[in-house]
């Protein structure tokens, strides 16, 4: 059996998902059904970066598939003369 990587007297129940250190259950912290250890919760909590806002993300995303399909209906339209066959 695996042991914390912080306390080696007692026995390992998770992986940190960021650093993969077994981890015993006062190290471990779930959040959103991911296990973090206390040294990558504190290296998280203290980063800078954003991470990208969805809403803005899938608008954009709609843009383009929109002028996607604008496209090829105006080549379908160019080549064939008509949508229909």
């Amino acid at each position: 059996m695996r042991t914390c990587q912080f306390h080696p007297d007692r026995p390992g129940v998770g992986i940190c998902m960021r650093c993969r250190a077994v981890v015993c259950p006062s190290c471990c912290t779930r959040i959103d059904g991911v296990n973090h250890c206390h040294a990558c919760l504190k290296a998280l909590a203290g980063s800078d970066d954003k991470r990208p806002n969805r809403r803005s993300s899938s608008f954009v995303a709609g843009i383009i598939l929109s002028v996607a399909w604008l496209l090829l209906f105006a080549l379908c339209w160019l080549v064939g003369g008509s949508i229909a066959p």
